[in-house]
């Protein structure tokens, strides 16, 4: 029994040194995963990203590590707050294009074919204006910025003044620091191409062939 016992410890700290060199020796790239947080207002009102069509199935990650544009940058379970990126090079764009969701500096789109109608907003044609804010600032046009990890993005089209508009940003929310501490049941951590499962048998693999 303390033979089997011993057997297993020694197969533990295997894996655990094998994981570590694996991670840190560059012989995979291992994806980022990290999150921001975003708000969307219409005429002050929250454009509600919470139906189930917005998230991603948790169960759909691929063990092939080949990912889809809605892979890259997407919401999980119903959470209308939090984005989880999962791979270099992720625009605002790309995600709001994901959802239905493209934008200018003066003009905003949303498609019937995710909303159950279409919505085209212009501010040329109209008193309102859209406006956006990242990070406490107000900036331009961000569809083309990429998104950083804890980034905080309100898009508003309104007529509204300056002290509005950060009144609002205020209601977009900062929980993407703590979605970075935590377990994320999205992240694919036991199925993509640098997943535990895939380690483990890769590992067993190079024990398999140092016998041989």
């Amino acid at each position: 029994m303390k033979k089997i016992l011993s057997l297993l410890l020694l197969a533990a700290l295997g894996f655990i040194l094998y994981l570590w060199w694996y991670i840190h020796s560059g012989s995979k790239h291992i994806p980022p995963h990290f999150h921001a947080n975003f708000a969307l207002y219409v005429n002050w009102e929250r454009i509600d990203f919470t139906d189930e069509k917005f998230s991603e199935d948790i169960a759909g990650c691929s063990i092939t590590g080949k990912k889809t544009p809605e892979d890259r940058a997407h919401l999980h379970e119903r959470n209308q707050d939090t984005i989880h990126i999962h791979d270099e090079g992720v625009a605002w764009g790309h995600f709001f294009s994901n959802n239905g969701i493209v934008f200018s500096e003066d003009s905003l789109i949303i498609w019937s074919e995710f909303w159950e109608q279409a919505w085209k907003y212009f501010s040329t044609e109209q008193d309102s204006t859209i406006s956006f804010v990242k990070n406490w600032r107000i900036v331009k046009n961000p569809f083309n910025t990429l998104i950083w990890s804890k980034d905080r993005l309100l898009i508003s089209y309104w007529d509204q003044s300056e002290e509005e508009l950060m009144k609002l940003y205020e209601t977009v929310s900062n929980n993407a620091g703590e979605y970075n501490e935590k377990y994320d049941p999205g992240s694919c951590g036991w199925t993509n191409e640098n997943g535990i499962l895939v380690l483990l048998t890769e590992w067993l693999h190079w024990i398999h062939k140092m016998d041989h």
